[in-house]
């Protein structure tokens, strides 16, 4: 009887050792787990980007693009990219109280971030808008233009007044985006000065209309800039620029350009001209009122002196 007794003993201690066993494997495999996800999860870098809409685009938002090209990158080289939207004037908050993300994508003519560029090649333009005339008037040759027929979108943060100034209209009528194009359709003007955010629109409401490129003059340059100070991150950085620019053909999905031939629409005439005057760059704040100044004072010989 005792050693059957025995017997069950030692079943039962063998029955309790394999489960300790078998626990302890458990816990050991879950707890590798967890090690390696926490390892690859700190080997994933982030970069942070700030797009800054200066100008009006073309359609859709620059930001969700960004955000779609950074997507695309972080499944090829295993870094996250995350797109914040910000005005200039919240950016330049942001950057004076030590908030600095690794890359900013901004308009020409932002001042208050030049400083923060770190990089030999200060900026990188991604894609450009232009500005252009544009008539409901299918008979029109653009000869007549002059400051009484015409009404000029005054934009955003865009030096639309100096278009005007250097296309001999710089004392035509300012109207807000929506208003300017609002009373080229009611026929209170016969052009517009306007970009190709107004070609977006009359296209969208089926409109026949003719434009001509403006030549003279742009300012509509989308830039991105490297911010961040640490070493690792700028390649990544570089890395994520070079992507983006790979990716000519895909600037149509925001209605802006590049330095290629894309479309074969109405949109074709405002590809790849060659401006007697532009700004594609950051500037200084008392650069910015320089040139604002100018603008103000119809001073043409200082703004084009500027613009050099």
């Amino acid at each position: 009887m005792m050693q059957k007794k025995n017997i069950i003993k030692r079943i039962l201690l063998f029955i309790a050792c394999i489960s300790i066993i078998v626990t302890a494997s458990v816990l050991i495999s879950v707890n590798e787990i967890e090690k390696i996800s926490v390892a690859e999860e700190d080997e994933m870098q982030m970069l942070s980007v700030w797009q800054i809409d200066s100008f009006e685009g073309g359609k859709g938002s620059r930001a969700s693009y960004l955000q779609s090209i950074g997507d695309e990158f972080s499944k090829q080289d295993g870094c996250y990219v995350h797109v914040v939207t910000l005005t200039a004037d919240a950016a330049r908050k942001n950057l004076s109280l030590g908030n600095v993300p690794d890359l900013i994508s901004y308009g020409a003519g932002t001042y208050g971030i030049e400083t923060y560029i770190n990089d030999k090649i200060a900026c990188y333009s991604w894609a450009h808008g232009g500005y252009c005339f544009i008539t409901l008037d299918e008979n029109a040759d653009f000869g007549d233009i002059s400051i009484k027929n015409t009404v000029i979108n005054c934009g955003t943060e865009n030096l639309v007044k100096a278009a005007a100034l250097l296309c001999g209209i710089g004392e035509a009528a300012l109207e807000k985006p929506t208003s300017a194009y609002v009373s080229l359709l009611n026929g209170k003007y016969k052009y517009l000065l306007g970009t190709q955010r107004d070609i977006f629109r009359l296209t969208t409401r089926g409109a026949s209309f003719k434009i001509k490129p403006v030549t003279e003059f742009n300012d509509l340059y989308q830039l991105i800039s490297i911010t961040s100070t640490e070493t690792e991150k700028n390649y990544k950085a570089k890395k994520f620029i070079e992507f983006l620019l790979s990716k000519e053909s895909d600037i149509v999905k925001i209605g802006l350009m590049n330095n290629k031939k894309n479309y074969n629409d109405i949109m074709s005439a405002m590809e790849c001209i060659d401006y007697k005057y532009k700004l594609s760059s950051p500037v200084s704040k008392d650069a910015k009122e320089q040139l604002n100044n100018a603008v103000s004072n119809s001073d043409i010989n200082l703004l084009k002196k500027l613009l050099k």
